[in-house]
């Protein structure tokens, strides 16, 4: 999980290595993504629709392979 108290200072806590993998990833696109001049704001949703989106394809395809 990713924990921070403020806009300098992220945490990464132990959890899955899968998950940390995905958070360490994560964090160094949205950082170079800033940098072309999207806030942190429209990163995070865009991320949960693309991240929500790819979940529902995922169970689409295991529900017809069932």
């Amino acid at each position: 999980m990713i924990t921070t108290e403020d806009q300098n200072h992220i945490e990464l806590k132990q959890t899955s290595n899968c998950r940390q993998d995905v958070e360490i990833a994560m964090m160094g696109m949205l950082t170079n993504l800033q940098k072309h001049g999207w806030t942190p704001a429209e990163l995070a949703l865009a991320l949960a629709d693309a991240s929500e989106e790819l979940v529902m394809l995922i169970a689409s395809k295991t529900v017809k392979s069932n």
